[in-house]
């Protein structure tokens, strides 16, 4: 009729044929929170931690360095509570570097598969996947206020074929 959408159509079909798909959105309760991070940030974020250790990195070689001369002692117990720091800190952050070369590899594989451009929008594909589900929503009242509209109207009599000659001769 012209007013109708694919995916007003759909719900229509699903809720009429009691699918249960509709309620798909139930299913994907962490996309909303998704949707508000940014892997660039988190990349950037992962960059500066490894700038940090970098930096730890390098007061630890100065301070070993400095430990030769007599007067030393606070350089030895500084590097003794820095050196196991550092050790936990390195190991932190390449596991945190893994985790994300992973998530960002599944948003990319996610993208991919709703045919969106993988390289701007690994971050964009949850507020597409939201959009979606919104559109879905509207559809789910619109079908509802049809329903209720097809309830309160009186229906309409059928006219049989006999009838019709009837009245036009």
């Amino acid at each position: 009729n012209g007013k109708t959408t694919v995916i007003d159509h759909l719900v229509s079909t699903v809720i009429s044929n009691n699918l249960g798909l509709e309620k798909f959105w139930d299913d994907m309760p962490s996309v909303r929170d998704a949707n508000k991070l940014s892997l660039e940030e988190f990349q950037l974020s992962i960059q500066e931690l490894q700038t940090g250790a970098k930096n730890i990195e390098n007061v630890l070689n100065a301070e070993s360095i400095a430990l030769t001369d007599e007067s030393s002692k606070p350089s030895k117990i500084f590097l003794d509570k820095l050196v196991p720091f550092y050790s936990t800190c390195t190991t932190e952050i390449n596991d945190l570097k893994k985790l994300f070369d992973s998530s960002a590899g599944k948003a990319q594989r996610l993208s991919s598969f709703f045919a969106e451009d993988v390289k701007t929008s690994s971050s964009t594909i949850f507020g597409v996947m939201i959009d979606f589900a919104q559109l879905v929503e509207r559809s789910k009242e619109l079908h509802k206020r049809k329903e209720k509209a097809a309830k309160r109207r009186p229906p309409t009599p059928k006219v049989k074929r006999r009838d019709m000659n009837i009245a036009t001769k």
